[in-house]
């Protein structure tokens, strides 16, 4: 997925988690509410000060504005995992093994 939704659906997560409307967050950005939404569309990408201020006004480390792990579909991760395990040694797969099997029992 492009990064500019990712970062859009991103955002507009924090945005609700912190009970905020477009209009609020754009004003303590210091930016039009028509741009934000626009960022939160994927079709902006914000520039460096934005997300500066982003991470600024959500009290996080810009860096988490790009973790979008959690919002990969089912099938990205399944084959992210398959491209991880080619990448094992045979030690690294049974420990990997008995983990995920711990896990899901």
């Amino acid at each position: 997925m492009d990064i500019k939704i990712l970062l859009g659906k991103r955002i507009r997560e924090y945005r609700q988690k912190y009970k905020l409307t477009q209009f609020q967050l754009a004003e303590k950005l210091g930016i039009d509410d028509k741009h934000l939404s626009r960022i939160e569309l994927g079709k902006n990408m914000p520039q460096a000060a934005v997300i500066s201020k982003l991470a600024e006004v959500f009290g996080v480390e810009p860096k988490n504005l790009f973790e979008f792990s959690h919002l990969k579909s089912t099938n990205d991760v399944k084959e992210e995992l398959l491209e991880l395990i080619k990448n094992l040694d045979d030690e690294q797969i049974i420990l990997t093994y008995k983990y995920v099997k711990n896990f899901v029992i």
